[in-house]
């Protein structure tokens, strides 16, 4: 992989301001930068997850809103969550979502927590393709999944353990960002994966492709562009990121989307559509719910307030983590 790829796709999500939640990302170091998007953690108290079928009627509910979304973006986590109540902390990998999600809450419960944290939600978010340059997996087999870590890490049984005891006795967000950079850094030193799978200098180009394109590229222009069949850019690509070429295109697309939100262009969703390739305003609505699982109109109201702090602005430079 290569970090110069970051500052062409970098992916959005949204996150609550509520009364008792938290949010905030890190930069990794310099070794493992090209492979990880960030480190990031959240907390807050009773969180509820639910897919895009509840997702939809909660919009409109009045005693319910959404804090957070969570949405396809060709990344794969490592999720470490320590339930300080249960002392109990549960570690496990997360492929590439294609559904969003929603967390929401209660106005009257987010008021009354006062800020009291019960635990949190540690993640390494990484890169597309960085995270089979760790484990040597197909990403493909993890779409969609949520499994144990000792299920897919490399490592022995002792190694996640000592691991597990030591994210445990952490009391800070930096604290575990120099734990799991370190941890990343000797399996990059020692297992040197990259260097034997075939296809990373395909991915690199191919993705170098879609990003420049915001999505837009067909299929048929990539492979031809790469001179491979269409058939074999498939194949090559979805062990890496989880997806086929053509579904992570249309991820991109829809980020591109969100990030002219955000910019404040919602004044003419016709000329939106054209810009970023939609045959007209209903086909950008279509692709846009199914992906973000509400409106871009929906997307405009949330934008201001419930944005990632440092990941998604100006500021990404400034939270790297220094060896």
């Amino acid at each position: 992989m290569d970090y110069r790829l970051h500052s062409l796709f970098q992916p959005l999500q949204i996150n609550g301001t509520t009364p008792g939640s938290r949010y905030v990302e890190c930069l990794p170091s310099a070794a493992v930068l090209p492979y990880v998007a960030c480190y990031w953690e959240s907390g807050t108290e009773e969180w509820t997850i639910d897919g895009l079928a509840e997702l939809n009627e909660l919009d409109v509910m009045e005693d319910v809103s959404v804090t957070a979304r969570v949405l396809p973006d060709g990344c794969s986590d490592i999720l470490i969550t320590n339930d300080l109540m249960q002392g109990e902390l549960d570690m496990s990998y997360c492929g590439n979502y294609t559904q969003p999600f929603a967390f929401y809450k209660e106005p009257s419960k987010a008021a009354a927590t006062n800020g009291t944290g019960t635990g949190y939600t540690f993640g390494v978010r990484f890169f597309p393709g960085g995270a089979r340059v760790f484990h040597g997996m197909a990403l493909d087999e993890f779409t969609d999944r949520r499994i144990p870590l000792e299920q897919c890490w490399p490592g022995t049984v002792g190694e996640l353990q000592e691991l597990r005891e030591r994210m445990q006795q952490t009391t800070s967000f930096r604290e575990r960002v120099r734990l799991i950079d370190a941890y990343l850094n000797r399996w990059l030193n020692d297992a040197l994966l990259y260097r034997r799978m075939p296809g990373s200098d395909l991915l690199k180009n191919v993705l170098h492709r879609i990003f420049t394109s915001r999505g837009q590229s067909s299929i048929k222009e990539l492979a031809t562009l790469e001179t491979v069949s269409e058939r074999q850019l498939h194949r090559s690509f979805k062990p890496w990121i989880g997806i086929s070429p053509k579904r992570f295109s249309e991820v991109v697309r829809s980020h591109q989307v969100l990030a002219c939100i955000q910019r404040g262009n919602v004044h003419d969703w016709p000329e939106i559509a054209l810009a970023y390739g939609y045959f007209d305003q209903a086909h950008l609505i279509r692709h846009f719910r199914a992906w973000y699982g509400a409106t871009p109109g929906v997307a405009a109201q949330e934008h201001q307030q419930k944005l990632s702090v440092m990941y998604n602005t100006s500021r990404i430079s400034s939270g790297r983590l220094r060896s």
